[in-house]
Protein backbone atom coordinates (compact mmCIF):
# COMPACT_ATOMS: atom_id res chain seq x y z
CA UNK A 1 0.00 0.00 0.00
CA UNK A 2 1.18 3.48 -1.05
CA UNK A 3 2.71 5.43 2.32
CA UNK A 4 1.20 8.48 0.05
CA UNK A 5 -1.68 9.54 1.12
CA UNK A 6 -4.49 11.01 -1.39
CA UNK A 7 -3.44 14.62 -0.63
CA UNK A 8 0.07 14.11 -1.21
CA UNK A 9 -0.57 12.46 -4.06
CA UNK A 10 -2.91 14.91 -5.96
CA UNK A 11 -0.51 17.81 -4.91
CA UNK A 12 2.70 15.74 -6.31
CA UNK A 13 0.50 15.15 -9.45
CA UNK A 14 -0.67 18.57 -9.85
CA UNK A 15 3.24 20.04 -9.39
CA UNK A 16 4.54 17.36 -11.30
CA UNK A 17 2.25 17.95 -14.29
CA UNK A 18 2.93 21.84 -13.85
CA UNK A 19 6.53 21.23 -14.00
CA UNK A 20 6.43 19.08 -17.09
CA UNK A 21 4.24 21.67 -18.70
CA UNK A 22 6.30 24.83 -17.77
CA UNK A 23 9.69 23.00 -18.43
CA UNK A 24 8.53 21.89 -21.89
CA UNK A 25 6.99 25.48 -22.71
CA UNK A 26 10.51 26.77 -21.06
CA UNK A 27 12.42 24.26 -24.09
CA UNK A 28 10.10 25.04 -26.58
CA UNK A 29 10.09 29.14 -25.90
CA UNK A 30 14.14 29.24 -25.60
CA UNK A 31 15.02 29.13 -29.38
CA UNK A 32 11.85 31.28 -30.06
CA UNK A 33 12.44 34.01 -27.83
CA UNK A 34 15.80 34.09 -29.32
CA UNK A 35 14.83 33.98 -32.91
CA UNK A 36 12.20 36.81 -31.74
CA UNK A 37 14.56 38.99 -30.66
CA UNK A 38 17.16 38.22 -33.40
CA UNK A 39 14.63 39.37 -35.94
CA UNK A 40 13.60 42.13 -33.88
CA UNK A 41 17.08 43.76 -34.20
CA UNK A 42 17.73 42.62 -37.88
CA UNK A 43 14.45 44.55 -38.61
CA UNK A 44 15.43 47.49 -36.79
CA UNK A 45 18.48 47.60 -38.62
CA UNK A 46 17.37 47.49 -41.90
CA UNK A 47 14.35 50.38 -41.19
CA UNK A 48 17.59 52.16 -40.71
CA UNK A 49 19.53 51.50 -43.40
CA UNK A 50 16.49 52.31 -45.42
CA UNK A 51 16.29 55.22 -43.96
CA UNK A 52 20.12 56.36 -44.42
CA UNK A 53 19.97 55.46 -47.88
CA UNK A 54 17.36 57.91 -48.93
CA UNK A 55 19.59 60.67 -46.91
CA UNK A 56 21.55 62.96 -49.09
CA UNK A 57 24.23 62.73 -46.36
CA UNK A 58 24.71 58.61 -47.64
CA UNK A 59 25.45 59.99 -51.09
CA UNK A 60 28.07 63.31 -50.09
CA UNK A 61 29.70 60.89 -47.60
CA UNK A 62 30.45 57.90 -50.68
CA UNK A 63 31.57 60.47 -53.26
CA UNK A 64 34.28 62.17 -50.68
CA UNK A 65 37.06 59.72 -50.47
CA UNK A 66 38.64 61.90 -47.86
CA UNK A 67 35.58 61.72 -46.09
CA UNK A 68 35.48 57.56 -46.42
CA UNK A 69 35.71 56.21 -43.18
CA UNK A 70 38.83 54.67 -41.93
CA UNK A 71 37.03 52.80 -38.78
CA UNK A 72 33.85 51.92 -37.96
CA UNK A 73 32.06 54.83 -36.21
CA UNK A 74 29.42 53.45 -33.37
CA UNK A 75 26.03 55.94 -32.93
CA UNK A 76 24.25 56.13 -29.70
CA UNK A 77 21.94 53.04 -29.92
CA UNK A 78 25.43 51.07 -30.62
CA UNK A 79 25.25 50.80 -34.62
CA UNK A 80 28.31 51.05 -36.58
CA UNK A 81 28.30 52.85 -39.72
CA UNK A 82 29.95 51.67 -43.19
CA UNK A 83 30.59 52.96 -46.84
CA UNK A 84 31.57 50.76 -49.75
CA UNK A 85 32.46 52.78 -52.40
CA UNK A 86 32.09 52.42 -56.38
CA UNK A 87 34.93 51.00 -56.59
CA UNK A 88 34.64 48.24 -54.02
CA UNK A 89 36.57 49.79 -51.65
CA UNK A 90 35.54 48.99 -48.03
CA UNK A 91 35.49 51.44 -44.74
CA UNK A 92 33.94 51.69 -41.53
CA UNK A 93 31.08 48.42 -40.67
CA UNK A 94 31.58 47.56 -44.48
CA UNK A 95 35.08 45.97 -43.86
CA UNK A 96 32.84 43.07 -41.97
CA UNK A 97 31.42 42.34 -45.39
CA UNK A 98 33.44 39.87 -47.63
CA UNK A 99 34.58 40.80 -50.92
CA UNK A 100 31.07 38.92 -52.96
CA UNK A 101 29.06 40.39 -50.45
CA UNK A 102 30.28 44.14 -51.45
CA UNK A 103 29.61 43.40 -55.29
CA UNK A 104 26.64 42.63 -54.11
CA UNK A 105 25.72 45.32 -51.76
CA UNK A 106 26.95 47.67 -54.85
CA UNK A 107 23.46 46.66 -56.43
CA UNK A 108 20.94 45.25 -54.20
CA UNK A 109 19.96 44.92 -50.66
CA UNK A 110 22.30 42.24 -48.86
CA UNK A 111 21.01 41.38 -45.19
CA UNK A 112 23.62 38.94 -43.43
CA UNK A 113 26.11 38.73 -40.47
CA UNK A 114 29.83 38.86 -40.05
CA UNK A 115 32.51 40.01 -37.54
CA UNK A 116 33.76 43.19 -37.16
CA UNK A 117 37.32 44.08 -35.13
CA UNK A 118 36.51 40.28 -33.99
CA UNK A 119 33.11 40.51 -32.49
CA UNK A 120 29.80 38.69 -33.93
CA UNK A 121 27.63 41.64 -35.96
CA UNK A 122 24.46 42.10 -38.15
CA UNK A 123 25.09 43.38 -41.16
CA UNK A 124 22.23 45.48 -43.63
CA UNK A 125 23.81 47.25 -46.46
CA UNK A 126 21.67 48.97 -49.26
CA UNK A 127 23.02 50.40 -52.69
CA UNK A 128 22.79 53.97 -53.19
CA UNK A 129 21.97 56.23 -56.78
CA UNK A 130 25.28 57.08 -57.39
CA UNK A 131 26.44 53.44 -57.17
CA UNK A 132 28.16 52.73 -53.57
CA UNK A 133 26.79 51.49 -50.61
CA UNK A 134 25.67 52.36 -46.89
CA UNK A 135 26.45 49.43 -44.35
CA UNK A 136 25.23 49.42 -40.88
CA UNK A 137 26.10 46.60 -38.19
CA UNK A 138 24.57 45.94 -35.22
CA UNK A 139 26.73 43.59 -31.93
CA UNK A 140 25.23 40.24 -31.24
CA UNK A 141 26.13 41.06 -27.60
CA UNK A 142 23.02 43.45 -27.68
CA UNK A 143 20.82 40.62 -28.94
CA UNK A 144 21.94 38.25 -26.70
CA UNK A 145 21.44 40.77 -24.04
CA UNK A 146 17.91 41.34 -24.89
CA UNK A 147 17.32 37.98 -24.52
CA UNK A 148 18.98 36.73 -21.48
CA UNK A 149 16.58 39.58 -20.44
CA UNK A 150 13.33 38.21 -22.01
CA UNK A 151 14.56 34.95 -20.27
CA UNK A 152 14.97 35.67 -17.12
CA UNK A 153 11.48 37.47 -17.35
CA UNK A 154 10.04 34.13 -18.58
CA UNK A 155 11.47 32.16 -16.11
CA UNK A 156 9.96 34.52 -13.62
CA UNK A 157 6.61 33.56 -15.18
CA UNK A 158 7.30 29.93 -15.30
CA UNK A 159 8.26 30.21 -11.23
CA UNK A 160 5.00 32.32 -10.32
CA UNK A 161 3.16 29.57 -12.33
CA UNK A 162 5.21 26.57 -10.57
CA UNK A 163 3.95 28.90 -7.08
CA UNK A 164 0.10 29.09 -8.60
CA UNK A 165 0.06 25.18 -9.20
CA UNK A 166 1.57 24.32 -6.16
CA UNK A 167 -1.12 26.08 -4.92
CA UNK A 168 -3.69 25.30 -7.46
CA UNK A 169 -2.68 21.29 -6.21
CA UNK A 170 -2.51 21.11 -2.68
CA UNK A 171 -6.13 23.41 -2.73
CA UNK A 172 -7.79 20.54 -4.91
CA UNK A 173 -6.05 17.85 -2.89
CA UNK A 174 -7.48 19.63 0.35
CA UNK A 175 -10.80 19.71 -1.46
CA UNK A 176 -11.19 16.10 -2.81
CA UNK A 177 -8.72 14.48 -0.04
CA UNK A 178 -10.95 15.61 3.05
CA UNK A 179 -14.63 13.77 1.76
CA UNK A 180 -12.08 10.82 0.66
CA UNK A 181 -11.25 10.43 4.16
CA UNK A 182 -14.41 10.54 5.40
CA UNK A 183 -15.51 8.01 2.83
CA UNK A 184 -12.54 5.86 3.74
CA UNK A 185 -13.97 5.79 7.90
CA UNK A 186 -17.25 5.29 6.92
CA UNK A 187 -16.35 2.31 4.83
CA UNK A 188 -14.20 0.98 7.49
CA UNK A 189 -16.76 1.40 10.23
CA UNK A 190 -18.87 -0.29 7.86
CA UNK A 191 -16.82 -2.98 7.26
CA UNK A 192 -16.28 -3.17 11.06
CA UNK A 193 -19.98 -4.13 11.60
CA UNK A 194 -21.63 -1.30 12.04
CA UNK A 195 -24.57 -0.42 10.92
CA UNK A 196 -26.54 3.19 9.93
CA UNK A 197 -24.04 4.72 8.90
CA UNK A 198 -23.98 7.63 7.01
CA UNK A 199 -21.28 9.34 4.64
CA UNK A 200 -21.01 13.21 5.64
CA UNK A 201 -20.62 15.10 1.86
CA UNK A 202 -19.41 18.83 1.97
CA UNK A 203 -21.96 20.94 0.20
CA UNK A 204 -20.64 21.22 -3.51
CA UNK A 205 -18.33 18.73 -3.42
CA UNK A 206 -17.46 16.58 -6.49
CA UNK A 207 -19.98 14.73 -7.94
CA UNK A 208 -18.03 11.42 -7.80
CA UNK A 209 -17.63 12.05 -4.25
CA UNK A 210 -21.53 12.16 -3.60
CA UNK A 211 -21.83 8.97 -5.92
CA UNK A 212 -19.48 7.15 -3.62
CA UNK A 213 -21.07 8.27 -0.39
CA UNK A 214 -24.42 7.05 -2.15
CA UNK A 215 -23.17 3.84 -2.93
CA UNK A 216 -21.79 3.33 0.60
CA UNK A 217 -25.24 4.47 1.67
CA UNK A 218 -26.97 1.73 -0.21
CA UNK A 219 -24.20 -0.77 0.84
CA UNK A 220 -25.29 -0.31 4.20
CA UNK A 221 -29.18 -0.64 3.30
CA UNK A 222 -27.87 -3.89 1.36
CA UNK A 223 -25.72 -5.58 4.20
CA UNK A 224 -28.75 -4.54 6.60
CA UNK A 225 -31.02 -6.66 4.44
CA UNK A 226 -28.73 -9.13 3.91
CA UNK A 227 -27.37 -9.17 7.47
CA UNK A 228 -31.38 -9.64 8.49
CA UNK A 229 -32.18 -12.23 6.22
CA UNK A 230 -29.35 -14.13 7.23
CA UNK A 231 -30.35 -13.91 10.38
CA UNK A 232 -33.75 -14.61 9.92
CA UNK A 233 -32.76 -18.35 7.49
CA UNK A 234 -30.16 -19.42 10.76
CA UNK A 235 -33.15 -19.22 12.88
CA UNK A 236 -35.42 -20.85 10.30
CA UNK A 237 -32.23 -23.60 10.15
CA UNK A 238 -32.02 -24.19 13.68
CA UNK A 239 -36.30 -24.63 13.66
CA UNK A 240 -36.38 -26.52 10.66
CA UNK A 241 -33.37 -28.84 12.59
CA UNK A 242 -34.37 -28.56 15.66
CA UNK A 243 -38.06 -30.50 15.09
CA UNK A 244 -36.28 -33.75 13.48
CA UNK A 245 -33.64 -33.95 15.84
CA UNK A 246 -36.34 -33.60 18.68
CA UNK A 247 -38.76 -35.99 17.73
CA UNK A 248 -35.63 -38.47 16.88
CA UNK A 249 -33.75 -37.60 20.58
CA UNK A 250 -37.58 -38.41 22.18
CA UNK A 251 -38.14 -41.77 20.75
CA UNK A 252 -34.42 -42.94 20.78
CA UNK A 253 -35.26 -42.16 24.67
CA UNK A 254 -38.19 -43.76 24.61
CA UNK A 255 -36.31 -47.17 23.62
CA UNK A 256 -33.72 -46.85 26.04
CA UNK A 257 -36.31 -46.52 28.41
CA UNK A 258 -37.87 -49.79 27.32
CA UNK A 259 -41.52 -46.95 27.27
CA UNK A 260 -42.07 -48.41 23.59
CA UNK A 261 -43.95 -51.62 23.40
CA UNK A 262 -42.62 -54.44 21.20
CA UNK A 263 -46.13 -53.31 18.86
CA UNK A 264 -44.92 -49.69 18.41
CA UNK A 265 -41.25 -50.43 17.12
CA UNK A 266 -42.52 -50.70 13.95
CA UNK A 267 -43.88 -46.93 13.80
CA UNK A 268 -41.40 -45.66 16.03
CA UNK A 269 -39.08 -47.08 13.18
CA UNK A 270 -40.63 -45.56 10.47
CA UNK A 271 -41.35 -41.73 12.08
CA UNK A 272 -37.84 -42.40 13.16
CA UNK A 273 -36.92 -42.75 9.50
CA UNK A 274 -39.54 -40.47 8.06
CA UNK A 275 -37.64 -37.81 10.72
CA UNK A 276 -34.13 -38.57 9.37
CA UNK A 277 -35.18 -38.50 5.88
CA UNK A 278 -36.42 -34.75 6.58
CA UNK A 279 -33.78 -34.42 8.08
CA UNK A 280 -31.51 -35.66 5.36
CA UNK A 281 -33.57 -33.61 2.64
CA UNK A 282 -32.97 -30.69 4.41
CA UNK A 283 -29.12 -30.95 4.77
CA UNK A 284 -29.01 -31.75 1.07
CA UNK A 285 -30.70 -28.60 0.17
CA UNK A 286 -28.19 -26.55 2.49
CA UNK A 287 -25.02 -28.41 0.20
CA UNK A 288 -26.52 -27.40 -2.83
CA UNK A 289 -26.96 -23.96 -1.86
CA UNK A 290 -23.58 -23.93 -1.12
CA UNK A 291 -22.07 -25.40 -4.34
CA UNK A 292 -24.36 -22.81 -6.12
CA UNK A 293 -22.55 -20.02 -4.29
CA UNK A 294 -18.94 -21.90 -4.91
CA UNK A 295 -16.57 -21.26 -7.92
CA UNK A 296 -15.70 -24.52 -9.07
CA UNK A 297 -19.41 -24.84 -9.80
CA UNK A 298 -18.98 -26.90 -12.81
CA UNK A 299 -22.00 -27.54 -15.65
CA UNK A 300 -22.13 -30.03 -18.03
CA UNK A 301 -23.13 -28.22 -20.98
CA UNK A 302 -24.44 -30.22 -24.44
CA UNK A 303 -26.93 -30.35 -27.41
CA UNK A 304 -30.35 -30.87 -25.35
CA UNK A 305 -34.01 -31.99 -26.76
CA UNK A 306 -35.86 -30.09 -24.25
CA UNK A 307 -39.08 -31.52 -25.57
CA UNK A 308 -37.93 -34.98 -24.83
CA UNK A 309 -36.35 -33.74 -21.40
CA UNK A 310 -40.08 -32.52 -20.75
CA UNK A 311 -41.90 -35.34 -21.78
CA UNK A 312 -39.15 -37.88 -20.01
CA UNK A 313 -39.72 -35.88 -17.14
CA UNK A 314 -43.51 -36.07 -17.11
CA UNK A 315 -43.44 -39.53 -17.37
CA UNK A 316 -41.04 -40.14 -13.95
CA UNK A 317 -43.63 -37.08 -12.13
CA UNK A 318 -46.61 -39.38 -13.00
CA UNK A 319 -47.19 -41.53 -9.86
CA UNK A 320 -46.41 -39.09 -7.56
CA UNK A 321 -49.07 -36.36 -9.32
CA UNK A 322 -51.48 -38.81 -9.43
CA UNK A 323 -51.16 -39.73 -5.77
CA UNK A 324 -51.74 -35.51 -4.84
CA UNK A 325 -54.59 -35.62 -7.39
CA UNK A 326 -52.93 -33.52 -9.67
CA UNK A 327 -52.43 -33.54 -13.56
CA UNK A 328 -49.45 -32.74 -15.59
CA UNK A 329 -49.51 -31.06 -18.89
CA UNK A 330 -46.67 -30.37 -21.13
CA UNK A 331 -47.17 -27.69 -23.70
CA UNK A 332 -44.24 -27.79 -25.92
CA UNK A 333 -44.40 -27.57 -30.00
CA UNK A 334 -44.46 -31.03 -31.82
CA UNK A 335 -40.49 -30.82 -33.04
CA UNK A 336 -37.37 -30.71 -31.37
CA UNK A 337 -36.26 -27.42 -29.32
CA UNK A 338 -32.73 -27.71 -29.09
CA UNK A 339 -30.48 -25.90 -26.53
CA UNK A 340 -27.14 -25.88 -26.21
CA UNK A 341 -27.43 -26.25 -22.16
CA UNK A 342 -26.45 -28.81 -18.82
CA UNK A 343 -29.89 -31.50 -19.39
CA UNK A 344 -29.21 -32.07 -15.79
CA UNK A 345 -29.57 -28.58 -14.25
CA UNK A 346 -32.29 -27.63 -16.46
CA UNK A 347 -34.40 -30.76 -14.77
CA UNK A 348 -33.45 -29.77 -11.25
CA UNK A 349 -35.05 -26.59 -11.92
CA UNK A 350 -38.19 -28.25 -13.09
CA UNK A 351 -38.13 -30.51 -10.04
CA UNK A 352 -37.91 -28.31 -7.75
CA UNK A 353 -40.48 -26.16 -8.98
CA UNK A 354 -42.98 -28.98 -10.06
CA UNK A 355 -42.30 -30.11 -6.40
CA UNK A 356 -43.35 -26.67 -4.89
CA UNK A 357 -46.32 -26.64 -7.17
CA UNK A 358 -47.73 -30.67 -5.84
CA UNK A 359 -46.99 -29.38 -1.83
CA UNK A 360 -49.04 -26.51 -2.15
CA UNK A 361 -52.02 -27.13 -4.55
CA UNK A 362 -55.34 -28.94 -2.91
CA UNK A 363 -56.32 -32.02 -5.33
CA UNK A 364 -57.83 -31.50 -8.76
CA UNK A 365 -55.57 -28.53 -9.39
CA UNK A 366 -53.33 -28.25 -12.50
CA UNK A 367 -49.46 -28.09 -13.34
CA UNK A 368 -48.15 -27.00 -16.29
CA UNK A 369 -45.21 -27.34 -18.09
CA UNK A 370 -44.95 -24.98 -21.16
CA UNK A 371 -41.85 -24.23 -23.95
CA UNK A 372 -41.96 -21.57 -25.72
CA UNK A 373 -38.86 -21.00 -28.76
CA UNK A 374 -38.00 -17.35 -28.37
CA UNK A 375 -35.19 -15.24 -30.45
CA UNK A 376 -32.43 -15.98 -28.53
CA UNK A 377 -32.88 -18.71 -26.62
CA UNK A 378 -36.18 -20.28 -24.91
CA UNK A 379 -39.10 -19.97 -22.06
CA UNK A 380 -40.06 -22.82 -19.96
CA UNK A 381 -42.87 -22.17 -17.52
CA UNK A 382 -44.22 -24.20 -14.35
CA UNK A 383 -47.66 -22.98 -13.68
CA UNK A 384 -50.47 -24.36 -11.56
CA UNK A 385 -54.23 -23.78 -10.11
CA UNK A 386 -53.35 -23.38 -6.42
CA UNK A 387 -53.59 -20.72 -4.19
CA UNK A 388 -50.94 -19.01 -5.95
CA UNK A 389 -48.82 -15.97 -4.26
CA UNK A 390 -49.02 -12.45 -3.97
CA UNK A 391 -47.60 -9.93 -6.02
CA UNK A 392 -45.25 -8.51 -3.21
CA UNK A 393 -43.63 -11.65 -2.97
CA UNK A 394 -42.02 -11.63 -6.88
CA UNK A 395 -39.34 -9.17 -4.89
CA UNK A 396 -37.97 -11.63 -2.55
CA UNK A 397 -39.45 -14.96 -3.79
CA UNK A 398 -36.11 -16.36 -4.62
CA UNK A 399 -34.22 -15.57 -0.91
CA UNK A 400 -33.45 -18.56 1.26
CA UNK A 401 -36.65 -19.17 3.72
CA UNK A 402 -38.48 -15.83 3.33
CA UNK A 403 -41.59 -17.11 1.96
CA UNK A 404 -41.68 -20.40 4.23
CA UNK A 405 -41.49 -18.09 6.91
CA UNK A 406 -43.98 -15.94 5.72
CA UNK A 407 -46.72 -18.62 4.72
CA UNK A 408 -45.28 -21.08 7.67
CA UNK A 409 -48.79 -22.98 7.80
CA UNK A 410 -51.13 -20.98 5.69
CA UNK A 411 -51.13 -19.55 2.08
CA UNK A 412 -52.04 -15.51 0.93
CA UNK A 413 -55.81 -17.24 1.50
CA UNK A 414 -55.62 -19.37 4.31
CA UNK A 415 -54.95 -22.32 2.32
CA UNK A 416 -52.88 -25.00 4.13
CA UNK A 417 -49.32 -25.21 3.46
CA UNK A 418 -46.79 -28.13 3.72
CA UNK A 419 -47.06 -29.37 7.43
CA UNK A 420 -44.60 -32.15 8.48
CA UNK A 421 -42.78 -33.61 5.57
CA UNK A 422 -43.24 -30.25 3.63
CA UNK A 423 -41.30 -27.80 2.08
CA UNK A 424 -38.49 -25.77 3.95
CA UNK A 425 -38.01 -22.73 2.05
CA UNK A 426 -34.43 -23.51 -0.09
CA UNK A 427 -36.03 -24.57 -3.23
CA UNK A 428 -36.95 -21.60 -4.93
CA UNK A 429 -33.57 -20.19 -3.77
CA UNK A 430 -31.74 -23.63 -5.41
CA UNK A 431 -33.38 -22.98 -8.93
CA UNK A 432 -32.60 -19.38 -8.63
CA UNK A 433 -29.03 -20.25 -8.61
CA UNK A 434 -29.27 -22.85 -11.20
CA UNK A 435 -30.51 -20.96 -13.81
CA UNK A 436 -28.42 -17.89 -12.88
CA UNK A 437 -25.68 -20.71 -13.28
CA UNK A 438 -27.07 -21.05 -17.02
CA UNK A 439 -26.80 -17.63 -17.91
CA UNK A 440 -30.78 -17.11 -17.76
CA UNK A 441 -33.27 -15.33 -15.73
CA UNK A 442 -36.29 -16.73 -13.26
CA UNK A 443 -39.18 -14.38 -12.02
CA UNK A 444 -42.31 -15.11 -10.80
CA UNK A 445 -45.63 -14.03 -11.90
CA UNK A 446 -49.25 -15.40 -12.03
CA UNK A 447 -50.86 -18.20 -14.00
CA UNK A 448 -53.55 -18.11 -16.25
CA UNK A 449 -54.71 -21.24 -14.56
CA UNK A 450 -55.32 -18.67 -11.32
CA UNK A 451 -52.01 -20.28 -9.10
CA UNK A 452 -48.28 -19.07 -9.67
CA UNK A 453 -46.53 -19.13 -12.65
CA UNK A 454 -42.64 -19.52 -12.60
CA UNK A 455 -41.17 -18.44 -15.87
CA UNK A 456 -37.50 -19.51 -16.87
CA UNK A 457 -35.70 -17.65 -19.80
CA UNK A 458 -32.68 -19.56 -20.88
CA UNK A 459 -30.58 -18.20 -23.39
CA UNK A 460 -28.71 -19.79 -26.79
CA UNK A 461 -25.42 -21.26 -26.34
Amino acid sequence: MSRWGIRGLLTAATVGVAVLALAFAAVLTSPLVRSSAERSARESLARDADLLARLPLAERLSERPDAVLTRPVVTRRGIAVGIVAASGEARGAALALSEAERQQALARVVSTSGELSGEPVLLEARPLPNGAAVVLASRRADVDATVDQQRRRLLLALGLGLLVALAAGALVARRLGRPLAGLAATARRLSAGERGVTAEVPPGGPREVAEVAEALRRLDLALAASEERQRRFLMSVSHELRTPLTSIRGYAEALLDGAVTPDEVPGVARTLVGESERMERYVADLLALARLEADDFTLAVGDVDLVRLLTDGQAAWADRVARAGLTLDVEAPPYPVRLRTDAGRVRQVLDVLTDNAVRVCPAGSRVVWSLTARPGGVRLEVRDSGPGLAEADAADAFEPGVLHDRYAGTGPGGEHRGGPGGGHGLGLAIAHGVVTRLGGTIRLGRAPEGGAAFEVELPVG
